[in-house]
C-alpha cells in the first residue's frame, strides 16, 4: 500500500510543481489528479498499482470534508440572508456537473 500512496503523491507533487513553476491558474492538486488520470489512461501505471490507496483515501472521504463544514459556520449570516439564491445555484450547478459528467463518460465508454 506505500507504493500505492508513493503514486498518488508523486503526481500531486509534480502537479504542485507545474502549478508553481508555470504560475497557471490551475490549482496544483488538480493537475496532479489530470496527470494521474493520463497515466493511468495511457497505461503508463496500472491500477492496481494505486487502487489499494485510493480505496483507503475514499473509505475516510468524509474527513477530508469536516474543515469546509466548520468554515461555513464563520459564514453563518451570508447564507442565511442569500440561501433561496445559493440554494438555486446549488441544485443548478449540481444537475449541470452530472449532465456534463454523463457526457465525458459517454464519450469515454465510445472509445474503449
Amino acid at each position: 500500500m506505500l507504493k500505492a500512496f508513493l503514486w498518488i503523491f508523486l503526481f500531486l507533487g509534480i502537479g504542485e510543481l507545474i502549478s508553481y513553476v508555470t504560475d497557471v491558474p490551475i490549482p496544483g492538486n488538480i493537475l496532479g489528479m489530470i496527470l494521474i488520470f493520463s497515466a493511468l489512461k495511457l497505461k503508463l501505471i496500472h491500477l492496481k498499482d494505486v487502487k489499494p490507496a485510493s480505496d483507503q483515501l475514499l473509505k475516510y472521504m468524509v474527513l477530508f470534508y469536516v474543515p469546509y463544514g466548520v468554515g461555513l459556520m464563520s459564514y453563518f449570516d451570508f447564507i442565511s440572508s442569500y440561501w433561496m439564491v445559493l440554494s438555486v445555484i446549488a441544485v443548478v450547478t449540481t444537475l449541470l456537473t452530472l449532465y456534463i459528467t454523463a457526457l465525458v463518460q459517454q464519450k469515454l465508454e465510445k472509445h474503449d
